[in-house]
């Protein structure tokens, strides 16, 4: 990775640790580190640092030419890892300069400068492709696009976001956005996760029955409901298998006898609200999702980074790639870094036309929250029973995307994300 020049005064080291971002298309621009959607007047530029913490503003400068006189100043957003600014009344067809001034309250930084140039209106031609138009009765807090997962052509939705669980409240939801994940501080002492409650931050290590935070890392089948395991409750932390037996047998899967082994049995207050709304998908399904189901596209996932967050991208049956496209896909050895998508285009052309986003949120055994076994690490809990010791999870990261061939502890926290049936 390429050194920032620093010109004034060093803040500290961790700044410097921005990722590098490729070219993704002819309206993406590879400034280094930088994102840069260019438009003919307009540009929005994203740029993701691991210690964004340690800011206290940023800024960006901006002019026409090389000079470094008489810029502009903006002052840049922080969302979570992310720094975001949008330009407006921009030139056509006009090379500007650039640079970032960052501020953490002692000293401040600059990067050398650097340059973008806006494009030029073709005065008419093709409209752009547009994304698809979404399926109607679409359920309260789904994912509008639609997913086949078995040979039968059965669909369903996905929800909004990963499950979460509020213990003081007993309240189930589902994150607000798609790249939410509570996380917590692994043994290293590295803090994760993106979830406040009243302006302090939750954590999965906090895990107990009068925690007033959000957890959403669940031994298998914790759904609540006292179907016959000795842990059923969603802040268990035993770490006996035998204590995690859907309706306190070794071979069931959640979805059989009552299905009240599955998280999805409960009431979703941003899902509907009312019970056996919701489930989770079988091994079975989720291979199906991932490995066999045919779309428009033939694009059926890949990795990505969205807002500064890793996680697996996965697209809808309609998907066809016009407006928006995707690299590595159906890759399962793909890097995160395959592809970056600003927040800008995942409201305006991805999460409108379906595509769902899972992120890499770690795992947790007891109280302890891991990531540093495998960095940027997915765990999602099936509702599929491999033997009396485990059950299967769809696991991911820079290397491999499972199912088929995932396994995990029943007793070892995960997420989870739960689907609709179309037809329910």
């Amino acid at each position: 990775m390429k050194k920032i020049s620093i010109l004034l005064l060093v803040v500290v080291a961790a700044l410097s640790a921005c990722k590098k971002t490729p070219e993704v298309n002819l309206k993406y621009v590879d400034v280094e580190r930088d994102l840069i959607t260019v438009g003919t007047t307009t540009a929005t530029v994203q740029c993701d640092y691991e210690y964004i913490t340690t800011l206290k503003k940023a800024f960006f400068y901006y002019g026409e030419g090389g000079e470094e006189t008489d810029m502009n100043t903006a002052e840049m957003r922080v969302v979570q890892n992310t720094l975001y600014v949008d330009l407006t009344g921009l030139k056509e067809n006009t090379t500007y300069s650039y640079y970032y001034e960052f501020v953490n309250g002692f000293n401040s930084m600059r990067t050398k400068a650097k340059m973008f140039k806006t494009e030029t209106g073709n005065g008419g031609g093709d409209e752009p492709p547009t994304p698809p138009t979404p399926p109607s009765g679409v359920p309260e807090g789904a994912i509008n696009g639609l997913f086949t997962i078995n040979e039968n052509g059965d669909q369903v939705y996905f929800s909004q976001g990963n499950l979460q669980y509020q213990a003081s409240t007993n309240t189930w939801r589902f994150a607000e956005y798609q790249w939410d994940y509570v996380g917590g501080t692994d043994n290293n002492g590295n803090e994760y996760g993106t979830v406040y409650e009243n302006g302090v931050k939750c954590s999965n290590n906090e895990i107990s029955p009068t925690y007033s935070g959000w957890i959403d890392m669940f031994g298998w089948g914790t759904s609540g409901y006292n179907h016959g395991a000795n842990c059923y409750q969603p802040w268990s932390i035993s770490d006996d298998y035998y204590d995690y037996y859907a309706y306190g047998s070794p071979t069931s899967h959640l979805y059989e006898q009552s299905g009240k082994a599955d998280w999805g049995y409960n009431a979703i207050s941003n899902g509907g609200n009312q019970e056996n709304l919701w489930r989770s998908l079988s091994n079975d399904e989720w291979d199906y999702l991932l490995n066999t189901r045919n779309t428009t596209s033939g694009i059926r996932f890949t990795k990505a980074y969205l807002n500064g967050v890793a996680g697996l991208v996965i697209t809808p049956n309609n998907w066809d790639g016009s407006f928006y496209a995707l690299s590595s896909t159906n890759d399962a050895m793909a890097s995160y870094s395959s592809n970056f998508i600003s927040l800008s285009d995942w409201n305006d052309m991805l999460q409108t036309s379906g595509v769902v986003f899972l992120p890499a949120a770690g795992s947790r055994k007891g109280t302890e929250v891991a990531y540093s076994v495998r960095v940027e690490w997915g765990q999602y809990w099936t509702a599929s029973y491999l033997n009396e010791w485990m059950a299967y999870p769809v696991s991911f990261d820079e290397y491999h995307l499972d199912p088929p061939n995932g396994f995990d502890n029943r007793f070892n926290g995960q997420t989870v994300r739960l689907v609709q049936d179309a037809n329910h």
